[in-house]
């Protein structure tokens, strides 16, 4: 089954970042046949590689497609495709997997605050820092609205899996579009040929950069496909 599945022209499965869902995704365009994928809530003491196992194994996602992840979504895609084989993964103002976090996400790891903190505290200061590190737009709003979807226990479950992930080795070519003035992860340095940078652009890059993320896809990502 799998043989006849690889026989297809390469598809892109495609992950948004934390809390949000496909319509972030609206002002981009795949030059592939592209499957949306949307979240689900955790599991009690759920890993992020068994999140992502559950996420994707119950789609056919062949040997020569690729998965396209945004932010947290990059993260699961590496996951998975550590244990899995797809063409590529693409990052998008994402962690790559040779990466640390941010010294300010590490000195929150240590200080166990996703353990104390009050109740939906944790949610209120995610979109707290989502409204100051982004200019007032709709989009914005949009993007905010999709992530009130989830409760503060996804959210602290999220960063704790970011704070503690072991940055496996994907089994396939990682391509690297990056924010440059990304305010939540560090630049990628580790795939300097596959790597593009977006001028001026933050971590929502999609709201801003929509057009030229769509035209490196199409002009330098499609054609490195077999």
């Amino acid at each position: 089954m799998k043989n006849i599945l690889d026989m297809h022209k390469p598809r892109v499965w495609v992950l948004p970042g934390m809390g949000a869902d496909s319509r972030i995704f609206r002002s981009l365009t795949f030059p592939w046949s592209a499957t949306f994928l949307e979240w689900l809530d955790p599991k009690d003491g759920e890993t992020i590689s068994s999140y992502a196992d559950r996420l994707l194994n119950g789609h056919d996602i062949a040997h020569n497609d690729l998965i396209f992840g945004y932010s947290f979504g990059g993260i699961v895609a590496q996951d998975w495709a550590s244990r899995n084989k797809v063409q590529r993964v693409v990052l998008l103002n994402s962690l790559h997997h040779k990466s640390t976090v941010k010294p300010f996400f590490r000195l929150l790891s240590l200080t166990g605050i996703l353990r104390w903190a009050p109740k939906n505290s944790v949610i209120k200061f995610i979109f707290f820092l989502a409204r100051v590190l982004s200019k007032p737009t709709s989009q914005l709003d949009l993007t905010i609205e999709m992530m009130e979807q989830f409760d503060d226990r996804y959210y602290r479950w999220v960063l704790k899996q970011i704070l503690s992930w072991n940055h496996p080795t994907p089994l396939c070519p990682i391509d690297v579009i990056q924010g440059e003035v990304d305010p939540v992860f560090l630049h990628s340095t580790y795939e300097k040929k596959r790597t593009w940078t977006l001028k001026d652009a933050a971590h929502l890059s999609f709201q801003t950069h929509g057009q030229e993320i769509s035209y490196l896809l199409k002009e330098y990502v499609d054609p490195a496909l077999v």
